[in-house]
C-alpha cells in the first residue's frame, strides 16, 4: 500500500471515530460489561421470574438459569446498541461528505 492510501485510511478512522463509531475493541468491553451487568440483574429478577414459571426447581438451578438470560439479554442489548450507533455513526458521516460534495458542486 502507498502511503498516500494508508493516510486516507487514518484519516476515514478518525472521522468515524468522531461521530462515535465503536470499533471491535470498545464493542467487546461495551458487551462484556452489559453481560456482567445482565447476569447481576438476571439471577435476582429472572431467577424469580423462572421460579414463578416453575416451582418445582431448586433455588441454585434457578438462579443459574436467571444468570445465564440475563446474561444472554445483556450481550444482546450490548450488539444492538453498538450497531445502531455505529450505523448511525457511518450516516452521519455520510451525510457529512455528501454536504462537502454538494458544496463543491455549487462553488463552481
Amino acid at each position: 500500500m502507498s502511503a498516500g492510501v494508508m493516510d486516507e485510511f487514518r484519516e476515514d478512522r478518525k472521522a468515524l471515530a468522531a461521530a462515535g463509531y465503536t470499533g471491535f475493541r470498545g464493542a467487546v468491553v461495551f458487551a462484556v460489561i452489559l453481560t456482567v451487568i445482565g447476569a447481576l440483574f438476571g439471577s435476582v429478577v429472572f431467577a424469580m421470574i423462572v421460579g414463578a414459571l416453575v416451582p418445582g426447581l431448586s433455588e441454585t438451578v434457578q438462579v443459574a438459569l436467571g444468570t445465564v438470560l440475563g446474561a444472554l439479554v445483556g450481550a444482546a442489548l450490548a450488539v444492538l446498541k453498538v450497531r445502531r450507533g455505529n450505523l448511525e455513526a457511518l450516516e452521519h458521516l455520510e451525510d457529512k461528505e455528501w454536504r462537502r460534495y454538494m458544496r463543491r458542486l455549487d462553488g463552481r
